[in-house]
């Protein structure tokens, strides 16, 4: 079997070669942005893979041979010749998606880890910014003393960016639209779901520093914006880290903007909210961070399917790219249910979420012995 167009062929593999060589060359940096916006594409196609095994055949007989015995056919030229140079596949309704829908490519291309019954409908959903001029006008209620306690050994860090994020049934105006989900109420915020979580790390024994700094207040007193939330947690993680050196654990609580039949799965008659686990990977160690959100993952598919949504991992193409992860390799930020989950929902998860990190922390402790 021969290529129909054996001068064409020749062109366009010597150019696909220019590139392979050209990606082997460039920097670790370059290598990330190719990866993604390249080969990764060339690659998932069945068109451009099909077309270059037919290339090779032309010059390897026993490849040649082999595509004949298994039947088969030179891809169409110009089929390839539009996919290569507009980007869709012929025939595929799903590659037009990608180039008009924010995230689908990177969904499409392995990005994302997806638990139970997750799709590109189920992938967390980032609320808008939220008024600050309303949120520093709120009446503020007795809170608890929000000054972090120094404790040397503490284990487990767990702070929030986006400390206003709230859930609708938590809030007293049950007419509330969801982008109105905002608060500086530590009672109605996600300040509330890690106080749930560090009460019961505490029952576990995993001693755990809870930061509730009211972020909105923080941003306005700097001068500084929604833009800088990730800068302003920063600051506090290093003042936390560097008073206590046993830190091992950096949990950052979020919540989601997606709706209850996406954030809620009923697990034997009990409903939980669900979790997503956020992995940037715009630093040079984020696989670490990436194997420690799968290992969380699976503990918790195992015994609770479907209580973890999945994984998914963002550029800076998709946000900030980093989210402070590159303190640990036991970072993560956590998009504890969505707007419509209840306290019961949220605290039923907070129980969960202790146990998984309770069964990692021994788990890890099991491997330090086995190391000695």
């Amino acid at each position: 079997m021969k290529i129909k167009h054996p001068i064409v062929a020749y062109i366009v593999s010597f150019s696909l070669l220019l590139l392979l060589v050209s990606f082997i060359s460039v920097s670790k940096g370059q290598n990330n942005f190719f990866r993604f916006a390249m080969i990764n594409e060339l690659t998932a196609s069945d068109l451009i893979s099909e077309s270059l095994l037919f290339m090779m055949s032309a010059e390897v007989p026993q490849l040649e041979g082999n595509l004949y015995e298994n039947d088969r056919q030179t891809p169409d030229f110009s089929s390839l010749l539009f996919e290569f140079t507009s980007g869709i596949t012929p025939k595929s309704f799903t590659s037009l998606l990608e180039l008009e829908l924010p995230g689908r490519k990177s969904f499409s291309s392995g990005a994302y880890l997806v638990g139970k019954e997750s799709d590109l409908t189920t992938m967390p959903i980032e609320s808008p910014p939220p008024d600050f001029d309303k949120l520093l006008e709120e009446d503020q209620p007795e809170q608890e003393d929000e000054s972090i306690q120094d404790s040397t050994d503490a284990d487990v860090f767990i702070y929030h960016s986006h400390a206003w994020e709230a859930y609708l049934p938590l809030m007293d105006n049950a007419e509330k639209k969801p982008s109105e989900a905002s608060t500086t109420n530590n009672n109605q915020n996600v300040i509330h779901v890690g106080s749930m979580l560090t009460e019961q790390l505490e029952k576990k024994g995993i001693n755990t520093i809870h930061d509730k700094t009211n972020v909105t207040t923080g941003l306005h007193d700097k001068g500084w914006g929604y833009s800088d939330s990730y800068k302003f947690s920063r600051q506090t993680i290093e003042d936390v880290a560097s008073a206590n050196d046993n830190l091992s654990y950096f949990i950052d609580i979020h919540r989601d903007a997606q709706r209850n039949d996406e954030t809620t799965v009923t697990i034997n008659g009990k409903d939980y909210a669900r979790v997503y686990f956020i992995v940037g990977i715009e630093h040079e160690d984020y696989k670490k961070n990436l194997q420690f959100a799968k290992e969380l993952h699976r503990l918790l598919k195992k015994k609770y399917p479907g209580l973890s949504k999945g994984i998914y991992e963002k550029s800076k193409s998709d946000g900030n790219g980093v989210y402070n992860q590159d303190v640990s390799e036991r970072s993560l930020l956590v998009e504890f249910g969505g707007i419509d989950n209840t306290r019961e929902d949220l605290s039923n998860t907070a129980k969960v979420m202790a146990e998984v990190i309770s069964k990692h922390q021994k788990g890890d402790a099991e491997k330090v012995n086995d190391a000695k």
